[in-house]
């Protein structure tokens, strides 16, 4: 199937929904020479809790959803903003088509030979080190284990397939929560309101959290083109998992979607992540990002080869056993009931006794995978922006490495009662990153100076499985920077890596999960 048609929204009564269309609505109504210059628009606030929350085609909310108290009603007369046309089927196409350009079977077939021999190369260079095993036996346990790892994670991949297409399409609510993001969330909103799912079973819920520039402003504009979105403003940041908190309980859909702010839904994309609930065990469903702005610098495009992996092998390898360890807050949905049940405890979470949910997404999708599955849908798709300096890189990935501390053990406490596999892996999960730094140490530095070279199975194992993930990448993609997976293994192996003890000194800080 081509890919556009992938994620182009099917045929139904109201008529064939697809951009093109869409963009000729956009004009016929721009054109209309009587159309209403301002709305009238309900604005609900409590002073309390310093929270407003602006409605225009939805009843408005009468209390509080933090301290129960009457809300503060309000009108404001708004100027209609000037209307953003939906991209065309064109555009789209050429943004696929930059995405998913895959090179000639030829060379495919030629990559994939690379890298099987990469990989058998590494296996025989792992099975003729056993022999060192009382010389490094934890170099040698800890490179077979890892090995196992990843290439257990390709198998698995191989046997995932995407839920397939029913024709479902529920009740809908989209949560943005967003801070600081002005450049990018209109962008985010309209994307939304233009991927084609039906309008009367769609809402968005935008939370500004304690903005400091104008993404207010870009909301309350989106607001007056499309009655259906919900705009709550946080005069103070209060954090992500409350921002997703008051979307849920302000939202109305049987299921919500939560995409960040910088995240760009494609058309036809809500429509396919919702598929898979079809499955009543399924609770939350996991849709792909690529990266939007992977051509800017090599930071973006080390990520770009990054995320893929973390997707189509990763994600898809544990979507097959209904595992998948974390629905990514740029573009994941859940079953709205299985979040309200989960809610006080989620937000109200400790850490080592002290008030910090801070794991937000990881958190949330480990209290749902207790009791339902949790999957994975590789034909939803989004791009999400990318952090361009090495600063914001770092303070992202310190924070993702605390949820993942946080989280990790937690998750080992029932995980073995979903199936013994992933209950493997998890526990693989739970002490390799822990070690790798002090196997690390032995084979590049001890070793050296113990007996003149580094480890030389340690060393192979580590180019050979970078090069298959990065030549995988090649292969899917097209997109020639693959060797941006052999500049994140070095930065992982020379700071990143290390970054994890840290985090574990740092875990009961308070301010360890700000985004700032």
């Amino acid at each position: 199937m081509p890919l556009f048609q992938a994620y182009t929204p099917k045929k139904t009564a109201a008529g064939t929904r697809n951009p093109d269309r869409q963009t000729a609505a956009f004009r016929a109504a721009s054109s209309q020479p009587h159309a209403p210059r301002t709305v009238r628009a309900q604005v609900r606030r409590c002073p309390h809790d310093l929270i407003s929350i602006h409605t225009l085609g939805t009843p408005p909310p009468t209390i509080c959803p933090y301290c129960s108290r009457a809300l503060v009603a309000t009108e404001e007369v708004r100027e209609v903003a000037d209307p953003v046309p939906p991209p065309t089927e064109e555009e789209v196409r050429e943004r696929l088509h930059k995405l998913y350009n895959r090179p000639h079977i030829a060379f495919i077939i030629i990559i994939a030979v690379a890298a099987t021999f990469m990989l058998s190369w590494a296996i025989l260079v792992q099975i003729s080190a056993i022999q060192n095993y009382f010389y490094q036996p934890l170099v040698t346990i800890f490179s077979v284990v890892a090995g196992l790892f990843v290439i257990t994670r390709f198998l698995f991949a191989a046997f995932y397939h995407a839920p397939r297409e029913n024709g479902y399409e529920p009740t809908v609510s989209v949560l943005v929560p967003c801070m600081n993001e002005g450049g990018a969330i209109r962008k985010t909103i309209e994307r939304i309101f233009s991927a084609g799912y039906p309008e009367d079973k769609l809402e968005v819920v935008c939370v500004n959290d304690g903005s400091t520039d104008d993404s207010l402003q870009h909301m309350l504009s989106a607001q007056t083109l499309h009655p259906h979105l919900v705009v709550v403003d946080f005069e103070k940041n209060r954090g992500l998992c409350h921002g997703w908190g008051v979307g849920t309980f302000l939202s109305r859909g049987e299921f919500m979607v939560c995409v960040d702010s910088d995240t760009f839904v494609f058309p036809g994309s809500l429509h396919k992540l919702m598929q898979g609930f079809v499955d009543p065990q399924v609770g939350g469903i996991s849709g792909h990002c690529d990266i939007e702005n992977a051509g800017v610098n090599l930071l973006t495009k080390m990520q770009d080869v990054r995320y893929f992996f973390s997707y189509k092998v990763m994600k898809a390898a544990e979507s097959v056993f209904g595992t998948v360890s974390c629905l990514p807050g740029c573009f994941s949905a859940y079953r709205r009931t299985c979040v309200l049940h989960e809610m006080d405890a989620w937000i109200n979470a400790t850490v080592m006794g002290e008030h910090g949910n801070f794991a937000d997404d990881r958190s949330l999708t480990n209290r749902i995978l207790k009791n339902y599955k949790i999957i994975y849908d590789d034909e939803a798709l989004a791009t999400t922006i990318a952090p361009e300096g090495w600063k914001q890189y770092t303070r992202q990935q310190a924070r993702w490495m605390r949820s993942y501390l946080r989280e990790i053990w937690k998750t080992g406490k029932f995980i073995w009662r979903k199936h013994p596999v992933p209950a493997l892996s998890w526990y693989a999960m739970m002490w390799m990153p822990l070690l790798e730094p002090v196997v690390m140490i032995q084979a590049l530095i001890i070793a050296p100076i113990q007996a003149g070279a580094m480890t030389p199975s340690y060393i192979v194992g580590v180019l050979s499985i970078t090069a298959v993930w990065s030549l995988h990448f090649w292969a899917c993609t097209g997109r020639r920077w693959w060797w941006g997976g052999f500049v994140f293994t070095l930065c992982y192996i020379g700071f990143y890596s290390w970054q994890l003890y840290w985090a574990l000194f740092t875990l009961r800080g308070k301010k360890w999960g700000t985004r700032g």
